[in-house]
């Protein structure tokens, strides 16, 4: 133990000797660039003698130690409390590219309070295109990027994305692209199709597109469901919403369709969020997250006539209201897994591993393989078509 607590405190004497690691930007912005401490207001997580604003943060996992989102490092400790698809989990459940909101405070770093995993679809393959690194599940289309692989269900081992079948039983993290169409950032098999089991989770994410209450059933995209019609009266075409069911007797049933969480909903909270752009009635929004330019808005890589529809951008920025970014900052063309990452600092073999994992053997997340790291990003030059 003694051995560890010194490594540790010569990790720690390194990353503040990094020129700049944790300077603040008076422009505001990611990953120690003008993120100002305080405490998670309005959200039912109470830290403790913490004033001020929280930090809200909207991205993938990019690295460990304890974890990187959208450039900055959020501590894990005993306090944090962790949320899978709005179930209860551990630090053991986070993968490197999970798709996660995290409410933080600081107290001098970055201290995270929750983390919640939120996967786009967990279901069976019903289509798959090696060509052009495409497959269906649940009626989604998912882009892979050409080095991201497949990890194993319970298993440090992971496999090219080639080896994927129609039938396999997957859990997929991304990004929103629009309508049916998602980035893929992680990649579980849970079950290969020939050993899964008779009853099948499965879990869809996105916005209702359809209500047909004279036939018990919803759409959201290309997928239809019959629905429970207490559930079904009381959603509208629009909502984002999750559906939880399983796959049964040869057919698809949903148990239970609630509304998704929203992500900024603290006002005065700090905001960073990396996402696809859409916009509705005029209005910019990303992964259903309304977003107000202003004439103080910085913008980089580009400029406000940049902004599209399609778009990959990271945002930074005040939560205005429940739902609503008051924008401060909008980076153009990012890559979900490597944006605002500080340099690791070059250290003996050994050392570097030790930074990638929280001290805590018992709550160290499994990575599956480093290969998921850096997926490939496409750049859409416009509308996203069903």
């Amino acid at each position: 133990m003694r051995r560890v607590l010194c490594v540790w405190g010569l990790i720690l004497l390194s990353m503040v000797a990094l020129p700049g690691a944790w300077a603040a930007d008076p422009g505001g912005g990611f990953g120690g660039t003008g993120i100002q401490p305080g405490g998670i207001g309005g959200t039912g997580i109470h830290p403790g003698g913490i004033g001020g604003t929280g930090i809200t943060a909207v991205g993938v996992i990019q690295r460990f130690g304890s974890i990187y989102v959208n450039g900055r490092e959020y501590l894990l400790t005993p306090r944090t409390r962790y949320l899978v698809d709005g179930i209860s989990g551990s630090a053991k459940d986070l993968r490197l590219g999970d798709r996660v909101t995290v409410q933080a405070a600081a107290e001098g770093r970055s201290v995270a309070l929750e983390v919640r995993v939120d996967h786009a679809v967990i279901g069976r393959v019903t289509g798959v295109d090696v060509a052009e690194r495409r497959f269906t599940v649940l009626g989604q289309s998912i882009h892979v990027g050409a080095h991201l692989s497949m990890a194993l269900r319970h298993s440090e081992q992971s496999l090219p994305f080639r080896a994927l079948q129609v039938g396999d039983v997957v859990s997929v993290s991304g990004l929103h692209q629009g309508k049916a169409h998602w980035l893929a950032t992680a990649i579980t098999r849970l079950y290969p199709a020939d050993a899964a089991p008779a009853h099948v989770p499965l879990l869809l994410r996105g916005r209702v597109s359809a209500l047909h209450l004279d036939r018990g059933t919803l759409e959201v995209g290309a997928t239809r469901l019959r629905v429970n019609e207490a559930q079904l009266r009381a959603l509208q075409v629009g909502q984002s919403v999750v559906i939880r069911g399983e796959y049964a007797d040869g057919g698809i049933r949903a148990e239970s369709v609630t509304p998704a969480a929203l992500a900024a909903q603290a006002i005065g909270d700090r905001v960073t969020l990396v996402g696809y752009l859409d916009r509705e009635a005029g209005r910019w929004s990303s992964d259903g997250i309304s977003l107000e330019e202003g004439a103080h808005t910085l913008y980089r890589n580009g400029d406000a006539g940049d902004m599209r529809v399609g778009g990959l951008v990271a945002i930074a920025g005040e939560v205005k209201a429940p739902g609503v970014i008051a924008v401060e900052r909008v980076t153009f063309r990012v890559n979900p897994m490597d944006f605002d990452l500080p340099t690791l600092p070059p250290m003996a073999g050994g050392v570097a591993e030790a930074l990638e994992r929280p001290e805590n053997e018992e709550e160290r997340p499994e990575v599956s393989s480093p290969e998921i790291e850096r997926p490939d990003i496409d750049y859409p030059s416009g509308n996203i078509d069903d």
